[in-house]
């Protein structure tokens, strides 16, 4: 059985990060990874017409303040299957709170992106307005709120994959 939360830390981390695609995009399952049973269990399906802006998972051999490894957007045009391995290159992450605890989701983009990336400016505007909106009102059908604090740059990202790190593999 594979466990996907040890997966190494990339070498190049935090400038580019190994990320674990939990939810492929334009679907509306939200599955989790287990960590004890080492399968991605469903998690809910989400109520509304909504469905995920981008692949969505999370980047292996970190912890956030939720108790999960650290959230992760991987921006590009093409659903990936689920328990796929994608070496992203990291743009920036929304600030968001979650029932209270800080829920950061990490925005990167696949290595393999034949698009020049560099920051979050180079997303399409729309896209980044898209993902705002699913995040902030993914939940609300559930009883549950959000806050959304905004849009942290590279920099401020870099920081927050570091302080999350949970070992210093590299791979």
């Amino acid at each position: 059985m594979t466990d996907y939360y040890r997966i190494p830390v990339h070498g190049l981390s935090p400038r580019v990060v190994n990320a674990v695609v939990e939810i492929p995009k334009d679907t509306n399952a939200k599955y989790e990874y287990d960590n004890e049973l080492h399968v991605f269990r469903l998690d809910r399906c989400l109520l509304s017409a909504m469905r995920y802006p981008g692949n969505y998972g999370f980047i292996p051999n970190t912890l956030a303040g939720d108790g999960d490894a650290l959230d992760m957007i991987i921006h590009n045009t093409t659903p990936l299957c689920r328990g796929t391995l994608v070496e992203c290159k990291v743009l920036g992450c929304l600030d968001m709170d979650d029932a209270g605890e800080k829920d950061y989701k990490v925005v990167a983009v696949p290595l393999s992106t034949r698009q020049q990336y560099t920051e979050l400016t180079d997303i399409d505007p729309n896209w980044l307005l898209v993902a705002e909106n699913f995040f902030s009102h993914y939940k609300d059908l559930d009883n549950k709120h959000v806050d959304i604090n905004g849009w942290l740059t590279r920099e401020q990202t870099y920081k927050i994959i570091n302080d999350s790190r949970i070992s210093t593999d590299s791979a």
